[in-house]
């Protein structure tokens, strides 16, 4: 995996990156999951990481943005939480900066980052108010030097003034290497709404004032790009139903916050002879047949607490959380086969379908997804056997895996 991540990493540093980088980012992965795997990382493997970074040539403030998200890749493998990210994102800004602002001896060396740099950069007094910034982040503001100049910049959220000021000035006292990062929207200077994120360090002057360095990403595109492939990959796409990942999820969810007697229900259902539809009429009509079977099943159920998912061909699963009782499933039983009662007209077909049903109702807490599922769907083909439009429902027990 590290080397993976590594080549990732790199070509989102350098167009063309050479073997040695990637080499030395591997180097630097393994290290950073040995501490996020710890549960309580070393912000000073950070530090070094970011500085390390800024050592093999990738000098451009955007290398900080562009680390984020391998970072937070590396949190997720390590099974580390938000806060551990945290650590190790500050502390991989703070010791980029750091590396960057000892680059050169004053101004000179920042002035030279300032108008080369790609990722917008401020430089503010300890109260946040802008002593200086580099043309990406006048394009980001679409303001001028001379109009950031002295002004807030807690002000350019375009948000609660206040809040903003005292969740940076809290979150940098909390923080262990004075360095944060925050996500926040914006309005650009065309009028549209976007989002960007900031690292922001408080540094120290030579002469022992304190000053705050923001570095600031227009992340939109990429915001939008990640909640785009991430609703793919936890929706099925013909029906646009949670798939079988987003169902585990979510009762993985259920299950750790179940109490020892809490009930819930899951039932597994299909439609009876669906093959023969698709025979005869063609898949393009049986995919089209699929979304009115789904919208009309999923009007039967509580969009606020019920979740209704497609995990594969005709087959569909219904979940009731907690509190379910044998009255609460039969009734969701009954408006589920009723449901697909009266005939689907597609493509100019009347198509006449019935579904068969297995649900099992049963103390959640102690089991897993896998088994509740299975559990279900033993329990829809028991219902099948006994013909078409027929369901059963069978108490079961997660510990002792008895129906």
């Amino acid at each position: 995996m590290s080397r993976r991540v590594a080549a990732r990493w790199a070509a989102q540093l350098v167009a063309a990156p050479p073997a040695q980088l990637v080499a030395t980012l591997e180097t630097w992965t393994d290290r950073l999951l040995a501490t996020l795997a710890t549960g309580s990382p070393d912000p000073v493997v950070a530090e070094q990481a970011g500085a390390a970074v800024y050592g093999l040539g990738c000098t451009d403030p955007v290398v900080i943005a562009r680390s984020m998200p391998i970072l937070q890749e590396l949190s997720e493998h390590a099974g580390a939480d938000t806060a551990a990210f945290g650590v190790v994102a500050g502390g991989f800004g703070h010791g980029f900066a750091r590396a960057l602002a000892a680059a050169a001896p004053a101004t000179e060396g920042l002035e030279a980052a300032f108008r080369h740099a790609s990722i917008a950069i401020s430089i503010g007094d300890a109260h946040g108010n802008i002593i200086n910034a580099n043309p990406a982040f006048e394009r980001l503001m679409g303001k001028s030097l001379a109009e950031l100049q002295g002004r807030s910049g807690f002000e350019l959220a375009d948000d609660d003034v206040h809040g903003i000021r005292e969740q940076v000035h809290g979150e940098l006292e909390r923080s262990e290497n004075g360095t944060i990062r925050l996500e926040n929207e914006y309005v650009r200077p065309d009028g549209t709404e976007g989002w960007t994120t900031w690292t922001v360090t408080r540094c120290v002057s030579a002469s022992g004032g304190l000053y705050l360095l923001g570095f600031g990403e227009d992340t939109t595109e990429h915001r939008t790009t990640t909640d785009r492939l991430h609703w793919q990959a936890h929706h099925d796409p013909l029906t646009a139903l949670p798939n079988r990942r987003h169902l585990r999820t979510q009762l993985d969810t259920l299950i750790t916050a179940a109490g020892p007697e809490d009930l819930a229900a899951v039932c597994a259902l299909d439609l009876d002879d669906f093959k023969d539809i698709n025979d005869a009429f063609g898949h393009t009509v049986g995919d089209s047949l699929l979304v009115e079977v789904a919208a009309r099943l999923q009007a039967c159920l509580d969009p606020e607490t019920d979740v209704l998912a497609r995990i594969g061909g005709d087959e569909f699963i219904a979940v009731l959380p907690p509190p379910a009782d044998e009255e609460r499933v039969e009734k969701a039983v009954h408006l589920l086969q009723a449901a697909v009662e009266e005939p689907f007209v597609v493509a100019d077909h009347q198509i006449e379908i019935t579904i068969s049903l297995g649900a099992v109702m049963s103390r959640i807490a102690g089991g897993t997804p896998r088994d509740l599922l299975t559990a279900a769907d033993n329990c829809l083909y028991a219902a099948k056997a006994l013909g078409k439009n027929r369901w059963i429902l069978r108490r079961w027990d997660p510990v002792r895996r008895e129906s």
